[in-house]
């Protein structure tokens, strides 16, 4: 007889979270993608030159082309290369959003060591995302 699995609180909440974020995170790389291919907005570098590029390192492709740094993209929103890597960000963001969607979940089952795991984790990704404790971000 299959032994039967069951989804507890917490892993339904993750997962509700996690089901309704990379959906949208899918349709928004998808426009990002569209806007930059089709150019919509203005762009930094064009479709046709950015395999040009691919070979520079960071620090090189700062030198030779007009493209924001560290939480610089921010302020450029309107630029279709831009608004691609801001898809990109928020795909990768998710994780976090469902970490912190799962810490009430840890509450209401007065699950103390679980709940401060999550939240240092929470605040370890921020910490990291945002480069407070390196000077700088990323």
């Amino acid at each position: 007889m299959k032994e039967q699995l069951h989804a507890n609180r917490v892993q339904l909440a993750y997962a509700t979270v996690l089901g309704y974020a990379s959906t949208i995170g899918i349709v928004f790389i998808l426009a990002g993608y569209l806007v930059y291919v089709f150019q919509l907005l203005p762009l930094a570098v064009p479709p046709a030159e950015i395999a040009t590029y691919w070979h520079l390192r960071a620090a090189e492709l700062h030198k030779a082309v007009s493209v924001p740094s560290g939480w610089n993209w921010i302020g450029e929103l309107g630029r279709g290369d831009v608004l691609s890597y801001a898809s990109i960000i928020y795909l990768a963001s998710t994780t976090v959003v469902c970490l912190v969607a799962i810490i009430p979940a840890f509450i209401r089952e007065k699950d103390g060591i679980y709940t401060t795991i999550t939240i240092l984790q929470v605040i370890v990704l921020l910490c990291v995302a945002t480069g407070i404790l390196s000077g700088g971000g990323h």
